[in-house]
């Protein structure tokens, strides 16, 4: 039986409860103040029969533990977590704002009232979006995976700065150990990966899914799937793996950029392989037309939210590097310049590349020439490696591969 919640007035805690803000499937939200500190702060109380499975309670206690120390302005912290009555406690502090789920009903609603059609515009949308991406690969870093991003999970604080709540929950919840343990289906089924839908494995890919839903609604107050928005909807849908809908939904909005629905396209497709990789790589097909001093941003963010860039993100910047005039001894004395000054290890071109050739081989792509000629085009014809060393490289790689 459910434990009985909080009362306004209850002390639990260092923590004087003051009113329920929030209730959804997993969790009810209280506002209270810290009487030590003599703050606002949200408590998220973790309901049945979420926190009574063992499975939950381990990896809730170790992502709270890794969110607790992920240090960037697009994360909201984790102050504490304590046990109250055997059910689990996160202590977050207080954003003052809205929620972008508010923030897109409302901009949706100012345009129909005007004729139109859509919500955010194209440029505050792709603004607001950004931070989430750095958010978002920042924890993916640590290999969190949110596993429930949608508006309502992104906070706005006053100056408008994104901040994304709630990392994991949804994922620990649905993904124990044990497959007869498994819950009933946890978050929204509108923006699941088809991976989620389909109880197939996930991982920051199917995060990727969900992000580009995310941008999707915040440009169109659609969803890619249509009127299909219940579980039993969206499985078909998603077992159809098309994106005609989605497809004929963008050309309806003359003033979204055609890179942003390519992005966002590709974001939303039913293969994870075929889906941007990273959240790094979902941002730089954003920034397409990047002006010359997003070089050095782009490159930044890279380093922030992952301490190596794939083969993919290297060949991207490039090309922003070729169109902006940047010669390769400077972007290569910037990046370990901005290394040097981030505390990460040193520029290492053949690791790069050993990485790169392993995924080539992880996901027994056809046509496997042809991306390794483009890995040669990265590191060897670019003088990054010697050609002996990718060989080298290769050879080792394949030595040390599993076999299966």
């Amino acid at each position: 039986m459910t434990k009985p919640t909080f009362r306004t007035g209850e002390k639990v805690e260092d923590y004087l409860i003051e009113k329920q803000i929030g209730k959804g499937g997993m969790a009810e939200i209280f506002l209270a103040e810290d009487q030590a500190l003599k703050r606002k702060v949200v408590i998220k109380r973790i309901k049945p029969p979420y926190s009574e499975r063992e499975h939950f309670k381990k990896q809730f206690l170790r992502e709270a533990r890794i969110q607790a120390n992920l240090d960037n302005p697009h994360i909201v912290q984790i102050l504490r977590m304590f046990s109250h009555e055997d059910n689990f406690c996160i202590v977050m502090p207080l954003i003052r704002g809205t929620d972008l789920a508010r923030v897109i009903r409302k901009a949706k609603a100012i345009r129909e009232s005007k004729g139109g059609k859509g919500a955010l515009s194209a440029q505050r949308a792709e603004n607001i979006f950004l931070q989430i991406l750095e958010g978002i690969g920042f924890a993916h870093k640590y290999k969190i995976i949110h596993g429930d991003i949608k508006p309502s999970n992104v906070l706005l604080d006053q100056q408008g700065r994104a901040k994304v709540i709630d990392f994991g929950l949804a994922f620990i919840a649905r993904y124990g150990k044990n497959k007869k343990e498994e819950m009933s289906l946890v978050g929204t089924p509108v923006y699941m990966s088809p991976e989620q839908i389909l109880e197939e494995e996930v991982d920051i890919r199917s995060d990727i899914y969900s992000l580009g839903v995310t941008f999707f609604n915040m440009l169109t107050a659609c969803f890619p799937s249509g009127d299909r928005i219940k579980a039993k909807e969206l499985l078909e849908y998603h077992l159809e793996g098309s994106l005609d809908e989605a497809q004929l939904i963008l050309n309806e909005f003359q003033d979204i950029p055609l890179h942003i629905k390519k992005a966002i396209l590709t974001a939303l497709d039913s293969d994870p392989n075929n889906r941007h990789q990273s959240c790094l790589e979902f941002s730089l097909a954003i920034k397409e037309d990047a002006p010359h001093e997003m070089y050095s941003e782009l490159l930044r963010f890279s380093l922030l939210t992952k301490n190596d860039i794939t083969s993919s993100e290297r060949s991207y910047l490039d090309k922003i590097a070729s169109r902006k005039g940047l010669a390769p001894e400077e972007t290569k004395a910037l990046e370990i310049r901005m290394r040097e000054d981030m505390g990460l290890p040193p520029l290492d071109f053949a690791k790069e590349y050993g990485d790169a050739y392993q995924d080539l081989l992880a996901r027994g792509r056809e046509k496997q020439d042809v991306y390794l000629d483009k890995l040669e085009k990265i590191y060897v014809r670019e003088d990054r490696i010697s050609g002996e060393t990718a060989k080298s490289i290769r050879t080792e790689t394949r030595k040390n591969r599993p076999k299966h």
